[in-house]
C-alpha cells in the first residue's frame, strides 16, 4: 500500500535491472499503477468507471463471498500452504474478478488486450492450482468481473451522453 514500499528503503536496483516504475507500482499499488497506465496511454476518460469498477468489485465480491459462504478446496486437501486464508470465503475468486474487471479498459490496443486476457486466464489457473478456488469460482469471477467494468464504462457513458443532451435540450429552449 502507500507507503509501505519496502524496494527503495532495502536496496538500490542495478543500472541493468533499474525500474523506477517497480518502485512506483510496489508503494502506489495495482489500481494506482493502472491509473498511471492509464494517464500515460491518453485514456483519461477511463479513470472515472475504473474507480467505479474498482468499488464495485471490493463491494459485489465481499457480498457474495459472505452470502455464499463455500468452503475452499484445501479445507478438503488438508494443503498446509494457504492455511491463512478464509476458510469460508471461496466463492467468487476476487483475484479473478479483480484482474477481469480490466479487460474492456485495454479495449484501446489489441495486443494488450488478447495479453491482459492471457494474464487473467494465469491468474486464474493459479488459484485452481493453489487450491484455493474450485473451477466455478474462477469462472464466476471472470464473468462478475468483465461484467463490473463494462457496467462501469458503460454506465459512465450513458451519463456523459445525458448531461450533453440536457445541456442541448436546455439551450435550445432558451433560443426558442
Amino acid at each position: 500500500g502507500i507507503g509501505q514500499s519496502r524496494q527503495k528503503y532495502l536496496f538500490l536496483p542495478e543500472a541493468s535491472t533499474d525500474s523506477i516504475f517497480a518502485a512506483i507500482a510496489e508503494e502506489i499499488g495495482f489500481m494506482g499503477s493502472l491509473v498511471l497506465i492509464l494517464l500515460f496511454a491518453k485514456q483519461k476518460k477511463k479513470l472515472v468507471p475504473l474507480i467505479l469498477s474498482f468499488i464495485s468489485y471490493l463491494i459485489l465480491t465481499e457480498i457474495i463471498k459472505i452470502i455464499v459462504a463455500r468452503p475452499r478446496p484445501f479445507t478438503e486437501l488438508n494443503n498446509t500452504l494457504v492455511l491463512d486464508n478464509n476458510p469460508y470465503k471461496s466463492f467468487p475468486s476476487g483475484h479473478a474478478t479483480a484482474v477481469s474487471t480490466l479487460i474492456p479498459y485495454f479495449n484501446f490496443n489489441r495486443t494488450l488486450y488478447y495479453i491482459w486476457i492471457l494474464i487473467v486466464i494465469l491468474v486464474s489457473l493459479s488459484r485452481v492450482y493453489l487450491g484455493v478456488h474450485y473451477l466455478s469460482d474462477v469462472i464466476a469471477g471472470i464473468l462478475l468481473g468483465y461484467f463490473i467494468g463494462d457496467s462501469s464504462i458503460y454506465l459512465l457513458r450513458k451519463y456523459r451522453n445525458n448531461r450533453k443532451n440536457t445541456h442541448r435540450k436546455i439551450y435550445i429552449s432558451f433560443l426558442l
